[in-house]
């Protein structure tokens, strides 16, 4: 069995080179000017981060499994897991709150405003005046929420809860026991 201190130095390492992509990302996306406006550019990035953060996660852990011995129990693989989504959520949450508490402001009213523009131009023609103007006075309503501190914990618990299910998963796929008949000990086989 591997030591505790070293799952967890390993984890938090691991949880701060994901926090540190998904910066790297982020600040990607905001000087390219990629926007996630439209109904399939959310989820688009969304994935598309999961993926990354997710084919990251598994080279590391293979590296610390294989430094560890080459086997590892499903709690410590989730543990592992977990710990280190949870280390780079909190990373690029803080990082995200800071950017737009002094870098940039009006980030999410800038979004907020695209996604209106898209809207405008999506819905034209096939909803009602009303109806689009109750849609927007409803996005100007969460603009107003958006970069709060209580919205970020929100936004923060959302995705711990996310990389939580993301991180059994992982921990199942992932464990690895030594083969019932690998005993080098001896004795009658």
């Amino acid at each position: 069995m591997e030591p505790k201190n070293s799952l967890l130095t390993s984890s938090i390492k691991s949880g701060l080179i994901i926090g540190a992509v998904s910066i790297v990302l982020f600040i990607i996306m905001y000087v390219a000017d990629i926007k996630p406006v439209g109904i399939f550019m959310p989820f688009l990035i969304l994935l598309l981060s999961l993926a990354i953060n997710i084919i990251i996660m598994v080279f590391l852990f293979k590296k610390y499994r294989t430094e560890t011995g080459g086997f590892i129990s499903f709690r410590n693989a989730f543990l592992y897991c977990f710990v280190a989504f949870t280390v780079a959520v909190i990373l690029s949450t803080l990082f995200t709150y800071l950017f737009i508490q002094f870098i940039e402001p009006d980030y999410y009213k800038n979004i907020m405003e695209a996604q209106k523009t898209w809207m405008e131009n999506y819905l034209s023609g096939k909803v009602s005046d009303e109806q689009l103007t109750q849609q927007l006075d409803k996005m100007d309503a969460q603009t107003a929420k958006m970069g709060s501190l209580s919205q970020m914990i929100k936004t923060l618990l959302g995705y711990i809860i996310a990389y939580g299910i993301v991180a059994l998963i992982m921990g199942a796929i992932m464990k690895k026991k030594p083969d019932l008949f690998d005993n080098n000990s001896g004795g009658v086989v």
